[in-house]
C-alpha cells in the first residue's frame, strides 16, 4: 500500500490580490506531486477543490495542466482520482467543469456519480489490483440523508465483485472539527453506515486536518487558504501499510504576533509595546517573504480611531521584509471574551463547554451542578439546531433539572427550590 491524499489545493487563488500568493498555491499543488514521484506512489486521491473557483482563467489551467502533464511524463503509472469540491462544481449554464475537460485530456480521472449495474449513485467507480476506489461529489445539504444509500451501493458492489481495501472520496465538513458554525457538516453517527463498507474515508473541504477513529482522513489544504488556520495542522497524506502519516510540505512562512491591550493607557505607550514585542520576535528564515499579521485585542482604553495603525504597519515592514502584512484591533469588553491562543487547536464543541462551563461557574451556587447544567445546555443546542420541536426539548430541559434536583449545590439540606433556582438560570442562560 502506498498512496497519496491531498485535497482543497484551490489553484487560481491570488489571495490579497497578489500575483506571488497565486503562484504559492501551485507551488503547493507540484509539491505534492514532486513527493508522490519521488516516493514512487500508487496513486493520488484529490477529494475535492482542486480550483479556487469554478470559472478558472487561463494561467489557472496553465497550473494545472504543466503539473498533472509532469506526472504523466515522470510517473505514468502514477493516476490521479478526483472529485468535484463545492469550487470545482460546473455552473449550469456550462454543462462541464473544469476538473472534466482534465479529465477528457487523461490528466486524472474524475470519479462521478453514476446509475450502473443495479446501483443508482456508485456505478463509476476505480478497479485497482488491490483497491476499490469511490467518489462523490459535492452534494452540499442532501449530504447527510444521502449517506446510507451510498453505504448499500457499497456494500452490493463489494459483495458482486469481491472485497478489497475500499476507499471512498467525498466533500463535506465533519462536525465539532472547526470553531465557527459551518452549513452542511455531518455529525459522525452519520457517517456510521459507511464504516461497515469503507476502510478509508478520504474527506476534504476543511482546510485543517483531522482523523477519526482510524479509517475518517481529512488532510486539509497544503497552503494557508485565510488567516483563522494559522499555526493548525494541515497539508497531505501519505498512506502506506503501516497507516496514514501527514506530511507538510515548506511553504510561504506566515507569522501572527498578538498583543493583550488591555493593560495599555495610551497609542503612545501602544506603539512602544509593539516596538519591544516585535524586536523579541524571533527572525524567519526562508526565502520566501512572509505574511505577517499583528493581531491587537482586548479591552481598549482610548478609542480605536486614535491608532496609527499605518505607523504599526511600518514597524512590521521594518522587522519582517514582509510580502503582506496587516494590522488588526479586535476590541472587546465582554467578561466571555476568549483570546485566540485559550482556543487554538480546540474544536467548536471544546470551545463551547468551556464558555458554558465559564459563565456558570460565576455563578458560585451552582458549582456542584456545572457539569449537568453544561451537558443539558449542549444537548438544548444541538436540538435547536436540528429543529427538534419544543415539546423534547422541553423534555430534556426537565431531564436537567431532575438531575440537578438529586445534587443540590452546598450542603445537603438545600431544599428543592434552589434546584428549581438552578434550573431557571439554565432557562435564562440559553435565551442568552
Amino acid at each position: 500500500m502506498n498512496f497519496i491524499h491531498a485535497s482543497d489545493f484551490h489553484l487560481g487563488y491570488a489571495q490579497y490580490g497578489l500575483i506571488e500568493r497565486f503562484r504559492d498555491y501551485a507551488r503547493a499543488f507540484h509539491s505534492v506531486i514532486t513527493y508522490a514521484i519521488d516516493h514512487k506512489a500508487e496513486f493520488i486521491l484529490i477529494s475535492g477543490d482542486l480550483f479556487h473557483k469554478r470559472n478558472i482563467n487561463a494561467p489557472t489551467y496553465e497550473q494545472a495542466y504543466n503539473v498533472l502533464s509532469e506526472l504523466k511524463e515522470k510517473s505514468p503509472s502514477t493516476q490521479v482520482y478526483a472529485i468535484e469540491g463545492n469550487h470545482d462544481l460546473a455552473f449550469h449554464q456550462d454543462g462541464k467543469s473544469w476538473l472534466e475537460i482534465l479529465n477528457s485530456q487523461g490528466l486524472l480521472r474524475l470519479i462521478r456519480l453514476k446509475e450502473a449495474n443495479g446501483v443508482k449513485l456508485m456505478g463509476d467507480f476505480v478497479e485497482l489490483d488491490n483497491f476499490r476506489i469511490f467518489g462523490v461529489k459535492y452534494l452540499g445539504s442532501s449530504t447527510n440523508s444521502i449517506i446510507p444509500q451510498i453505504a448499500e451501493e457499497i456494500k452490493k458492489i463489494n459483495a458482486a465483485l469481491g472485497e478489497k481495501y475500499t476507499i471512498l472520496m467525498m466533500h463535506f465538513g465533519m462536525e465539532g472539527q472547526i470553531k465557527q458554525d459551518a452549513s452542511g457538516e455531518i455529525p459522525y453517527n452519520s457517517l456510521l453506515p459507511l464504516k461497515d463498507a469503507v476502510n478509508y474515508l478520504a474527506l476534504g473541504h476543511y482546510h485543517t486536518q483531522y482523523e477519526y477513529d482510524g479509517w475518517v482522513f481529512n488532510p486539509g489544504s497544503v497552503e494557508m487558504i485565510t488567516m483563522n488556520e494559522y499555526d493548525l495542522p494541515k497539508g497531505f497524506y501519505h498512506v502506506r501499510n503501516n497507516g496514514a502519516k501527514l506530511v507538510t510540505p515548506i511553504t510561504r512562512p506566515v507569522r501572527r504576533v498578538q498583543i493583550d491591550m488591555s493593560s495599555i493607557l495610551t497609542p503612545e505607550e501602544l506603539y512602544s509595546h509593539v516596538s519591544v514585542r516585535l524586536e523579541k520576535e524571533q527572525t524567519i528564515q526562508s526565502e520566501r517573504k512572509p505574511l505577517i499579521e499583528l493581531l491587537l485585542y482586548g479591552e481598549m482604553n482610548f478609542p480605536k480611531s486614535d491608532v496609527n495603525t499605518e505607523r504599526i504597519r511600518n514597524m512590521l515592514v521594518e522587522q519582517f521584509q514582509p510580502l503582506w502584512s496587516e494590522v488588526k484591533i479586535q476590541k472587546s469588553n465582554s467578561q466571555y471574551a476568549l483570546k485566540e491562543g485559550d482556543v487554538r487547536g480546540l474544536t467548536r464543541e471544546q470551545i463551547e463547554l468551556r464558555v458554558f462551563s465559564d459563565r456558570i461557574k460565576l455563578d458560585g451556587r451552582y458549582r456542584n451542578n456545572v457539569e449537568e447544567l453544561v451537558k443539558t445546555m449542549i444537548e438544548v443546542k444541538k436540538k435547536a439546531a436540528a429543529d427538534i420541536e419544543g415539546k423534547e426539548i422541553l423534555k430534556e430541559l426537565r431531564w436537567g433539572f431532575e438531575k440537578i434536583k438529586s445534587n443540590p449545590p452546598g450542603n445537603e439540606n438545600r431544599t428543592g427550590s434552589k434546584a428549581e433556582d438552578a434550573h431557571q438560570t439554565l432557562l435564562s442562560r440559553m435565551g442568552e
